[in-house]
């Protein structure tokens, strides 16, 4: 045993460069997909924190709907608690109640000072009979600080505690938390509402599902409303999400550490093969020879499994954080799972040691001469049969991708089809793709010749007959570029969606409204108090929203409408279509409205407004449709000017504030809360930034860990290519001998390396555009390329293959020629 072990540690020192790059390889794919297991694993820890952020220990709230005549009642309230599923129960009562100070409604919620109550609403203070809790925005209107006495309706509370705005999705609602009893007093006295509670929050024990939970409640009384914190939409749609990103990313990890390891060990196989050919020529058995092999393949299985265990460690523990903190992105913490790590170490450990073993272990059982012959065989066979397969899975995916937009079950199976549509395209690219190399390769002959001149005709010529090792080089790297496209467009598409989600709710930097339902301010006398301001370029005005009718012969068609003053919206550039100075009965209509009612512009119509002595819709008086838009405020129909004298049943609900100075505006429109009590200011810039430290924070983890991905990919892309580069070292000589100088091999080296990756990304960001467009099916919106982040990668990738095969050339253009041919390189 021990003179195997000897003589196996020789055979690594002979070739120790294979070996180096086959440990190399093993180790990046254990540290790929120990990342893309653990990152999974963060990542649904990530959601879990983010649910529990929005709803606490809450799984389940129960009451009715407004609009429903029933109530909370104790006996429903006394038989929830006592089904043996429930672990904790905590009453909550919502009603309004009106702060003297600014004489405004607001939505309070009662709640009892339970710890379920407190993780869901995010209080800590005890709140009793007198004690109160508020949102910072309110508090601020309010100029209250925690210990001040807060007067609502007549009688004195103290403020104990301000808790955080909920503002990172837009305008920031106002909230004030009080003692349950108090509330549902407030209900009985306010809204004439007797109930022991609006709603239940319940926590369920331990390993109960809440499906189950949820339908033994609801056989109590079927007219129940029950809201499952885990199907909330918006954590749905980012498990969704999640999933499809992971599924993806898991499949792409998959491809690129096989291709990895297949590339690199096609020349440490090829090695192995030529030398356990030669030992049974010389009378060793199969036995010894086996032996060795299993010696060998543990030493390096072993070393790069190892090394890549300890590589994701410190990446978790350290890199990640110190990424994190020089991307200025502040993610969620993430975890190392030891025995996850272990388990998935121990797999791949297996699946790789097979893979090593298998094909080595059946050439040392046949006889020396089949094992050259097999070994020298270059091509890819069944070439026809790959065309076949491609048209078929081609003709898969499409069908599935019909399938996934046409079908009724498109709801239940869409995603499904999609995946399944998505990674039959791949996989009918990779199996094409030996095919399609060679005429690539033969297509670029005429061409590089006259722009690179000889040198570049013998590197692409000397390629053509080696199929076969350079097309997994090239997948791999196609495959790089696929994570690389995948990632940064499915990530900054997200975030553009957000930012243009916010963008509807600030058509300009800064949003005025007001914090009561039944306002007093003249929307006329604001708008010009707020114009006066120095820092303030110009100023809308827009109203609620109020019902009228489009009288059409025998049928009145509802219409929402708002009040604006036309020429201030039309000067701030939020009606496009309007060209011209509106008149008082101008009439403004959406794009949508338009198309539904046949109407254009210079048609004149009759509104109506319903009658509540005559239980009828009478006529308004006529208007001339001015202009069509095909976006409109707040989600209106119509809008209509404040000299129309007719239309008026509105208040006033917002302005639209434009300024250069952001800052220095907000802080003048504070000043003007004296005048205005009432009113609550936003501003565009803070929400941003507000909403990107939330997206970093859901999706940081992802952006690091694909970085991650790609530098890793990389890396054994490289040691890829040299490792081909080097096997061939005894061709280049030859070329040496036929008079090609040092710095024509440097050019060779160089002319088959950027082949191999031009070629490689190209493919990749074709592929990976495709892919990213497919998947987005799931949720049609607009695709966002990250065009910074693909130059990134790029020239990325081409200068630091430049500076490598540079050295890498120039080192293998000054070998001894006499040393390199007799020298075994293979």
């Amino acid at each position: 045993m021990k003179s195997l072990k000897g003589l196996a540690f020789r055979l690594f020192r002979t070739n120790k460069f294979i070996v180096f790059s086959s440990i190399l390889s093993i180790a990046i794919a254990a540290m790929m997909t120990l990342s893309m297991v653990l990152f999974s694993f963060n990542a649904q820890s990530t959601l879990k924190h983010e649910l529990k952020q929005m709803y606490g220990d809450m799984d389940l709230s129960v009451g009715f709907n407004i609009d429903q005549s029933k109530v909370v009642s104790p006996s429903l309230t006394e038989r929830i608690s006592k089904n043996k599923n429930v672990e904790q129960l905590s009453r909550v009562s919502i009603t309004h109640v009106t702060l003297d100070k600014i004489n405004s409604s607001t939505y309070t919620a009662g709640v009892e000072n339970s710890d379920l109550a407190k993780s869901r609403y995010h209080f800590k203070q005890f709140l009793n009979d007198d004690s109160i809790a508020m949102n910072k925005a309110l508090a601020k209107t309010l100029h209250a600080k925690v210990g001040d006495k807060v007067s609502i309706q007549g009688h004195s509370f103290t403020l104990v505690e301000i808790i955080n705005d909920l503002d990172a999705t837009g305008i920031a609602p106002d909230m004030i938390l009080m003692n349950q009893k108090t509330a549902k007093e407030y209900n009985r006295l306010n809204e004439h509402i007797h109930a022991d509670a609006t709603y239940l929050l319940i926590k369920a024990k331990k390993g109960t599902n809440v499906l189950t939970l949820s339908n033994q409640i609801k056989s109590y009384d079927k007219d129940l409303r029950i809201d499952i914190a885990e199907q909330d939409p918006f954590v749905k749609s980012n498990l969704q999400s999640l999933q499809v990103f992971v599924i993806v990313l898991s499949f792409l990890v998959l491809i690129v550490t096989s291709l990895l390891i297949i590339s690199n060990f096609e020349l440490l196989l090829y090695k192995m093969k030529n030398q356990f050919a030669i030992m049974r020529s010389l009378g060793a058995t199969t036995k010894q020879v086996s032996q060795l092999i299993f010696t060998q393949s543990i030493i390096i299985n072993f070393s790069g499994i190892c090394i890549g265990l300890l590589s994701t460690f410190f990446s978790q523990k350290y890199v990640y954080a110190w990424m994190g903190k020089f991307f200025k992105i502040s993610s969620s913490p993430t975890q190392f799972h030891l025995g996850i790590a272990l388990i998935i170490a121990l797999c791949s450990f297996i699946i790789i040691q097979l893979f090593l073993l298998i094909p080595s272990y059946r050439s040392a059982k046949i006889l020396p001469l089949k094992v050259m012959q097999k070994n020298e065989r270059l091509d890819f066979g069944y070439s026809k049969a790959r065309v076949i397969l491609f048209k078929i899975l081609i003709g898969v995916s499409l069908f599935l991708l019909i399938a996934s937009q046409v079908l009724p079950t498109r709801g239940e199976y869409g995603v499904f089809f999609l995946l399944s549509a998505a990674v039959l395209v791949l996989l009918a690219f990779f199996i094409i793709f030996p095919v399609w190399l060679p005429k690539i390769l033969e297509g670029l002959l005429p061409f590089g010749q006259k722009i690179f001149g000889r040198e570049y005709y013998i590197a692409i010529k000397n390629l053509i007959p080696q199929v076969k090792k350079n097309t997994l080089i090239v997948l791999t790297i196609s495959s790089l570029m696929i994570i690389a496209v995948f990632g940064s467009v499915t990530l900054r598409t997200i975030q553009v969606t957000e930012q243009e989600s916010l963008k509807n709710d600030f058509r300009t930097p800064i949003v005025v409204e007001t914090r009561l339902s039944n306002t007093k301010i003249d929307s006329r006398e604001l708008t010009k108090a707020v114009e006066k301001l120095p820092n303030v370029e110009s100023v809308s005005n827009f109203s609620t929203l109020g019902l009228a009718y489009l009288q059409e012969e025998d049928k009145n068609i509802n219409i929402d409408y708002a009040v604006v003053d036309l020429e201030r919206l039309q000067t701030q550039g939020l009606m496009s279509q309007l060209k011209s100075k509106p008149a008082d009965n101008s009439f403004i209509i959406s794009e949508r409205f338009a198309k539904q009612n046949h109407l254009k512009v210079g048609q004149t119509v009759q509104l109506g407004e319903f009658s509540e002595s005559k239980q009828a819709v009478e006529p308004n008086g006529s208007y001339i449709v001015t202009s069509i838009e095909k976006q409109m405020l707040n989600g209106a129909d119509a809008y209509l000017d404040w000299n129309n004298g007719k239309l008026m049943d509105v208040d006033f609900y917002s302005l639209y504030v434009d300024s250069a100075h952001i800052k220095d505006a907000v802080n003048e429109l504070e000043g003007i809360k004296s005048q205005f009590p009432e009113i609550k200011i936003s501003n565009y810039e803070q929400s941003v930034k507000q909403a990107t430290s939330m997206f970093y924070q859901r999706w940081g983890i992802f952006i690091v860990v694909i970085a991650t991905l790609v530098v890793c990919t990389m890396v054994g892309v490289f040691n890829s290519l040299a490792n081909n580069i080097y096997s061939k070292r005894k061709e280049y000589a030859v070329l040496r001998t036929m008079g090609v100088k040092p710095k024509g091999i440097r050019k060779i080296v160089l002319s088959q390396v950027t082949t191999y990756i031009v070629i490689g990304l190209i493919i990749g960001i074709v592929l990976g555009i495709i892919l990213t467009y497919i998947l987005l099916l799931v949720d049609p919106g607009k695709l966002i390329i990250d065009y910074k982040v693909l130059a990134a990668v790029i020239v990325t990738m081409i200068t630091c293959s430049t500076i490598l095969f540079t050295y890498l050339g120039n080192k293998i253009g000054n070998q001894n020629i006499s040393l390199e041919i007799t020298n075994d390189n293979k």
